[in-house]
């Protein structure tokens, strides 16, 4: 079976991003992720979202990343996303790929 070089559509997560749902987020990503070679991914500006959410992301991009592919985010983290980046410690000596990733910031030159 063929990959696709890119998924034209962003994939939509459901608005509860919580230790409660995590599990059936984690299934749809990871299928997302071994379906298509490269994709993006909306978050809702009025979700529901803990820190689990944000662990999860981070390893779906590790295993996007060791399985060649690519997985970005519509736009950048701002609302509870955002808040809980702040509050989680996450922006505090962010790398360049990460800033790049949650913030669509380009690195330091």
């Amino acid at each position: 079976m063929s990959t696709p070089d890119f998924k034209e559509d962003p994939f939509q997560l459901p608005q509860n991003l919580t230790v409660r749902t995590i599990s059936a987020v984690r299934q749809e990503i990871l299928q997302l992720i071994d379906k298509n070679k490269s994709t993006t991914i909306e978050i809702t500006d009025d979700c529901q979202v803990d820190i689990s959410f944000i662990q999860l992301m981070e390893a779906a991009r590790i295993y996007a990343g060791s399985a060649g592919k690519h997985i970005a985010l519509t736009r950048p983290a701002s609302g509870p996303v955002l808040d809980i980046l702040k509050r989680g410690g996450v922006l505090e000596g962010m790398s360049d790929d990460d800033a790049k990733f949650w913030l669509h910031q380009r690195g330091t030159q």
